[in-house]
């Protein structure tokens, strides 16, 4: 079974019809999320269930707070303090970066468990995977 870590701005393309990215993340979720172990962490989650939130109503963040929690279908990594000074010493170091923290402890999750397949449609997440190795789902 493959790993794949799952970004807010996957979350937020599946459940969120108005994503312009919503009709590529169905297809890519129908098709690839078979048969897979998703992980995402708890920051990450709570990115997604913000915007989701605040942009739709609370029923639909509601529904994906209860499809991140499914224990039998994804494992929530939780952002230890290690990790978090880890991804804020980097977000000062790599000053030509223009990733956020969150996307940085995400990356740091993704080392730490050997994850080397993400779906994500952020544009750190595709300049991340050409320099750390990672590879982006695409339909």
């Amino acid at each position: 079974m493959r790993t794949i870590f799952v970004d807010a701005s996957a979350w937020i393309a599946i459940i969120y019809e108005k994503d312009k990215n919503h009709n590529i993340a169905s297809k890519i979720y129908r098709k690839e999320i078979v048969n897979a172990q998703l992980v995402t962490t708890n920051w990450t989650a709570y990115e997604a269930y913000t915007y989701v939130k605040t942009r739709t109503d609370i029923e639909k963040a509601i529904l994906l707070r209860k499809t991140i929690e499914n224990k039998q279908f994804v494992k929530l990594e939780r952002i230890t303090k290690f990790i978090e000074e880890k991804a804020i010493d980097k977000f000062w170091r790599y000053r030509d970066k223009k990733w956020g923290i969150i996307d940085i402890t995400s990356f740091e999750i993704m080392e730490k468990i050997s994850c080397t397949l993400a779906f994500g449609f952020d544009r750190h997440f595709v300049e991340a995977a050409k320099q750390n190795g990672f590879e982006l789902l695409t339909p």
